[in-house]
């Protein structure tokens, strides 16, 4: 498990490094589109409402997994531990997740609410 994670780390680092040279963006910024970008793939492939849980879900999931990564670096002889700029880039991947997910669901809230027929009753 070691030796995999050692060998993979620094392919996985260079791909991010390509990503934000590409877009020209800074890794905040890459946080913050690639989290919208898993909540609307997990909406698409997975067929579930935006008001679901389960979209939201799989964007932490993968956040949670790509910051255990980055916290956690193999040595030869020792896992050393470093927090860093993990939670701002949790805050920064799940921010517009949150908001959009919030959104549909009181959206989804006020569609299912019964309508009480007393609009425009104060009015009088």
């Amino acid at each position: 498990m070691v030796a995999a994670a050692t060998e993979i780390s620094p392919v996985y680092d260079a791909f991010k490094t390509d990503l934000t040279d590409l877009f020209g963006i800074t890794r905040d910024a890459l946080h913050v589109h690639v989290g919208l970008a898993l909540f609307f793939a997990a909406v698409v492939l997975l067929r579930k409402s935006p008001a679901s849980l389960v979209p939201w879900l799989c964007v932490l999931g993968v956040e949670v997994a790509n910051e255990l990564k980055d916290m956690f670096h193999f040595g030869r002889t020792m896992i050393y531990f470093d927090l860093g700029d993990s939670p701002k880039d949790l805050v920064n991947t799940m921010i517009w997740p949150t908001v959009l997910l919030v959104w549909f669901r009181i959206a989804e809230h006020r569609k299912r609410k019964p309508a009480t027929g007393l609009e425009g009753e104060g009015a009088r």
